[in-house]
């Protein structure tokens, strides 16, 4: 968990600059969730009363434009998709780094009402780790038809949206 938070604070300002283009009436700083909102309210920052739960994945997941979420840890404890599952979590913000991880390359905001939707139709794929970890796997394309889709960007094309344009 520490390598994730270290994700965040590498990018923090980039992550900012993505959420206030997304919603831009959302008025103040993104502020770091505490532990306690992190791993019982299943959040990593917030602005004011709005939640964003944050993940930033390597370059070398673009191909399969998905968006995963643990569904089974190491310990069997609560995962991300539990917490999600019983109501918490609001907005999720998805990124992928560059291949040299000095930018956001791709950047995906989520409602996450479209992930608990297509959690609830079985619409999506259960892959495992060899760590006996799993995770859920959902296709953007599937959140889209959800109406999950709140901002996207692609700086290879250096578009950025918050509409049903396609990128």
């Amino acid at each position: 968990m520490d390598n994730v938070r270290k994700l965040e604070n590498k990018f923090f300002k980039e992550i900012e600059f993505h959420i206030k283009k997304a919603f831009p009436n959302i008025n103040g700083n993104l502020v770091p969730s505490t532990n306690e909102e992190d791993t019982k309210l299943s959040f990593d920052a917030k602005i004011n009363n709005k939640q964003f739960s944050i993940r930033i994945r390597k370059n070398s997941y673009l191909e399969y434009k998905d968006l995963t979420i643990r569904s089974r840890s190491k310990n069997n404890g609560m995962t991300e998709i539990d917490k999600i599952k019983d109501g918490l979590a609001e907005i999720y913000f998805y990124s992928y780094m560059s291949e040299k991880e000095d930018f956001l390359q791709k950047v995906r905001i989520v409602d996450v009402n479209a992930i608990r939707e297509l959690t609830k139709k079985n619409k999506f794929i259960r892959k495992k780790n060899i760590d006996g970890t799993e995770f859920n796997a959902y296709k953007f394309s599937d959140i889209k038809k959800e109406n999950g889709d709140i901002y996207k960007y692609d700086k290879t094309r250096g578009i950025a949206c918050n509409d049903n344009t396609k990128i």
